[in-house]
């Protein structure tokens, strides 16, 4: 059996977690390289790993799977670097963790014939504290047999649950994760924004119905989860919106923030009377009303 000597390069948020979950499922993990000698030195230290680095050229000889954690716009310059060490790649895997970024920005290891891979970890990552992501879905991107072999593997040591994906599929899943996670982490900064109350915090008043409308959308659909006065056709309420939000607007001397909040109200509510297509299969008198309302206000 192969024994993988691991080395990552890159030293933020997901090398972490990925490091924890690493020293936990048993595998060998050699050096940490990172730009900063500091950030290196601090992973290394975190995980008891035996050595650190800033410099690709000090990676030792016998490091056979390189796993770049670097941020999505560094991996090519990455490989392309890794390519031109002293070293024979033959046997030797390199994986990426980028959503986006395809395994071509891994050509010039494939060319000095090592395997090649991507695996995007579908969860947030949003500080360098240790998240578990057992049980989390991941993304095998691959055309190389030995690299496939070596993610299935990895993927059942750190519990994740894999599913392959092809290259031209990766930006639309990962645009899809950022509609789920990043857009709703910021729809629901606004939501907390328009809240003030003496006796209950924004957390209090908006969980419930949060969590309700999350559990609706896994347990029927988006389209069948939706509620509220774009679904039921309310023009009046969708006016008096409109007119809270104007007068806001008009009343502030730094309105930018709230002029950025009555376009996002606009545009989502456009979104929404799709989702009434979906939901109803056309959209009602009411709803054509509520539609030529929001164009005005974006003419």
């Amino acid at each position: 059996m192969v024994k993988y000597k691991i080395a990552i390069i890159g030293a933020g948020k997901i090398a972490y977690s990925l490091s924890s979950a690493l020293q936990k499922s048993g595998f060998d993990v050699q050096t940490i390289v990172s730009t900063k000698l500091s950030s290196a030195k601090l992973l290394a230290k975190q995980f008891s790993f035996p050595h650190y680095t800033n410099s690709l050229q000090r990676i030792s000889e016998d490091i056979n799977v390189f796993f770049l954690t670097v941020p999505d716009g560094e991996i090519k310059k990455t490989a392309d670097a890794l390519s031109r060490m002293k070293k024979e790649f033959k046997d030797t895997i390199c994986i990426h963790f980028s959503g986006v970024e395809t395994t071509d920005a891994l050509n010039s290891i494939l060319k000095k014939r090592g395997a090649t891979g991507s695996l995007h970890i579908i969860r947030p990552f949003p500080s360098k504290e240790v998240v578990d992501i057992n049980n989390s879905p991941a993304s095998i991107e691959t055309e190389n047999r030995q690299a496939k072999s070596f993610l299935l593997q990895l993927c059942r040591k750190l519990k994740l649950k894999p599913h392959r994906i092809s290259s031209e599929q990766k930006v639309f899943q990962h645009i899809a994760a950022v509609h789920s996670s990043n857009f709703l982490v910021g729809n629901l900064f606004n939501a907390f924004s328009l809240i003030s109350s003496e006796s209950n915090t924004p957390k209090d008043i908006l969980k419930k119905t949060t969590q309700s409308a999350l559990d609706n959308v896994f347990k029927l659909s988006p389209a069948k989860a939706l509620s509220g006065p774009i679904d039921r056709g309310d023009v009046h309420t969708i006016k008096k919106h409109l007119e809270a939000l104007d007068s806001e607007i008009r009343k502030s001397k730094s309105n930018k923030r709230l002029r950025l909040l009555r376009l996002n109200y606009i545009l989502q509510s456009h979104n929404l009377l799709e989702v009434v297509k979906a939901k109803y299969g056309k959209l009602n008198k009411n709803h054509r009303t509520i539609e030529k309302i929001l164009k005005s206000k974006l003419d």
